[in-house]
């Protein structure tokens, strides 16, 4: 699992580079917003398993985060420490 959003990381950063070399479209802009959600995600699934807490990957949080980005990442981590 970690080997395909280590994958997903770079494809992100491959797209960062070629919206930065050239005048992004939309359809580029919304899978850099996807992408970097899907692997903040991760990032925070990561993270906050140190202190026990875990933020599941599934269907509806990915759903989530594809359409809310970052922002939906955060929403879901304070979800969960909320316990909802």
């Amino acid at each position: 699992m970690t080997l395909i959003f280590l994958g997903l990381f770079i494809l992100l950063i491959g797209l960062v580079v070629r919206s930065a070399l050239g005048k992004p479209n939309l359809l580029l802009k919304l899978i850099i917003h996807m992408l970097g959600g899907i692997v903040g995600l991760w990032l925070f699934d990561f993270l906050l398993s140190i202190l026990g807490y875990s933020i599941p990957i599934n269907f509806f949080t990915i759903i989530m985060v594809g359409l809310l980005g970052f922002p939906g990442v955060l929403a879901l981590a304070v979800l969960q420490f909320l316990g909802i």
